[in-house]
């Protein structure tokens, strides 16, 4: 990663995530009100006392609240005869390749001779080698709830150490939170709050997203797949902000050289890189997202979460740095777009199950001070590192100006 990442090492270089499927049903998920928006007063006009009473004239009509969200649930909703290849991957990739035609990484058909065996982990994925073929793949995979395993950080993010308390979370789990500058203020740290336009722009997002959300739940397919494509144009969008656009470049080459292991050469579209101001463990970045070759660190929650997803193509939770950049560094980047959507989830995660406000959406907190259920909580991509489990700079608006590009390219196109 580019933009975040000394304060990541220290606190996610222990993370621990796995997945498991719970059967349980979840309870209902309250959207939350939109406190940006301006209600006029309601009062009518009072009349003078040298004139005839007259009808007042009506205030503003006050905001309706909006309706509660439908129940969020614990099992598959993928709809019958769902291909995330035809019907997400090369349509989304072909938008947002369409986006960047300078560059155009995600359509090209990889080689898969020099593929890693983590690329092989899934039969669904066999001949699928294009980079928007793995991301949207990974987003599917993170569509289905499943029960973060957040139990070793727990007290860095208020959590309870009983992972089986945990609910259950998806990418469509819970609602998107809406946002204004003051809980962008809050859930950001003060820092780096981005303009009135690029708010509006991330409203706009989430209540798109929410309403394909509601469809879907409700047994839509349109609103399933419309879901699916919009997260994974979220997704191919950050794989452009992380690395594509410099994934190829005589420097990127140059670092890929120097940290090489016996036998390893570095694919087409696999990005490395170098950040000299960074501490030797993080220092290099490699793939799609941006992850460094540290087992310790904060890849170390996807290593538990992958093998436990695939127990016959695991990755050793304490492998080499040389073992790691093989991993990381494939071909077809299947690890790498994996973890990078674990990295989302595991973020909502924290929002939904932990116990204080400081870790999770102001919108969560009831006017008493108390926090909602779990179930009746929003969950936002926007929330700073420390607060809650948050690798992505661009999400936190690090530079100043990526958020409202990630958001601006979400947006763009079918």
């Amino acid at each position: 990663m580019k933009t975040q990442k000394s304060t990541t090492n220290i606190l996610l270089g222990l993370i621990v995530t796995t997945t498991l499927i719970s059967p349980a049903a979840l309870a209902m998920a309250k959207k939350p009100i939109d406190t940006g928006s301006n209600s006029g007063s309601s009062g009518s006009t009072k009349p003078p006392t040298t004139t005839p009473p007259t009808t007042p004239a009506p205030g503003p009509a006050p905001t309706p609240a909006p309706g509660r969200e439908p129940a969020a649930i614990s099992d598959s909703i993928t709809p019958e005869n769902f291909d995330v290849f035809t019907e997400v991957s090369y349509p989304v990739g072909g938008v947002v390749d369409n986006n960047y035609k300078n560059y155009r990484e995600l359509l090209p058909v990889r080689n898969a001779q020099e593929a890693h065996a983590t690329d092989g982990a899934d039969p669904q994925l066999d001949g699928k080698d294009r980079f928007a073929d793995r991301i949207a793949y990974a987003v599917e995979l993170k569509m289905q709830p499943s029960k973060a395993q957040l139990g070793y950080v727990a007290s860095y993010f208020n959590l309870n150490k009983d992972v089986n308390t945990y609910l259950p979370n998806s990418l469509i789990s819970h609602p998107l939170c809406n946002v204004t500058s003051d809980t962008l203020n809050t859930t950001l740290s003060g820092k780096n709050i981005p303009s009135a336009a690029t708010i509006k722009k991330i409203n706009t997002f989430a209540d798109m997203m929410n309403g394909y959300r509601r469809e879907a739940l409700s047994g839509n397919r349109e609103g399933y797949v419309k879901a699916s494509k919009l997260w994974s144009k979220f997704m191919m969008c950050l794989s452009y902000m992380e690395s594509l656009t410099t994934a190829d470049t005589q420097k990127a080459k140059n670092v890929a050289a120097k940290y090489a292991p016996s036998g390893y050469r570095r694919p087409a579209g696999v990005n490395f890189y170098e950040d000299p101001y960074q501490p030797a463990e993080s220092r290099l970045n490699i793939g799609l997202f941006q992850f460094t070759p540290d087992a310790g660190g904060n890849i170390q929650a996807c290593i538990r979460e992958w093998n436990q997803l695939y127990p016959r193509n695991t990755i050793k939770t304490n492998a080499s740095q040389a073992d790691l950049i093989r991993v990381l560094g494939s071909s077809l980047q299947t690890f790498n777009a994996f973890c990078a959507a674990a990295k989302v989830t595991g973020s909502f995660a924290v929002q939904v199950n932990a116990t204080s406000s400081k870790n999770t959406h102001p919108y969560n907190v009831k006017s008493n001070g108390a926090l909602k259920a779990p179930a009746e909580r929003c969950v936002s991509p926007h929330m700073s590192v420390g607060r809650s489990y948050n690798h992505f700079g661009p999400f936190q608006n690090t530079s100043g100006y990526t958020l409202d590009t990630i958001v601006s390219c979400s947006l763009a196109g079918d």
